[in-house]
């Protein structure tokens, strides 16, 4: 059973929450280990906007600090030694780093079914699988109505 699981969580995806918890529960057992619930704020660079306040960046620092508060009692309560991490930077990078930093045993991650921008540019969840030394569990969110169905295309090679 892993010692320490990182859950990176994107506050704007809270759809994927119920999912991402569930596996961290299956995971853990009836013993929780130590969950670090972290969200990575992408580093906003000088050629996006003309000037960025360190006020904006502590706000929106704030404003999640309180978003894993409360995921955190709601989710977990007391029923489990859990910690949040709030970083500023590039967000796969930043969560193999944190991983890292924790000595995690298992990173908990959601990841949107695919599409083709994801296969042109690459999502959060494959970089991180790609660059952790961590054992990663990738968690798939239900097919939505606006996903086309894709029928089963193969055929049994011993059916002749």
């Amino acid at each position: 059973m892993p010692r320490t699981i990182l859950i990176p969580l994107d506050l704007n995806q809270d759809a994927a929450f119920d999912s991402v918890f569930a596996a961290a529960k299956n995971v853990a057992g009836d013993e929780f280990p130590n969950l670090i619930l972290l969200t990575v704020i992408p580093e906003i660079d000088v050629g996006d906007f003309p000037y960025v306040d360190k006020e904006y960046v502590r706000d929106l620092g704030e404003s999640a600090r309180s978003q894993l508060e409360r995921i955190g009692r709601e989710r977990l309560g007391d029923s489990a030694d859990w910690q949040i991490d709030i970083r500023v930077g590039p967000i796969a990078r930043t969560i193999v780093l944190r991983a890292d930093h924790f000595d995690a045993d298992l990173i908990v991650m959601a990841s949107h079914n695919p599409v083709f921008w994801d296969v042109l540019l690459g999502s959060t969840a494959s970089q991180v699988v790609k660059h952790a030394r961590h054992s990663v569990l990738i968690v798939r969110q239900t097919q939505s109505a606006k996903t086309p169905n894709t029928e089963d295309t193969s055929r049994d090679a011993l059916a002749g």
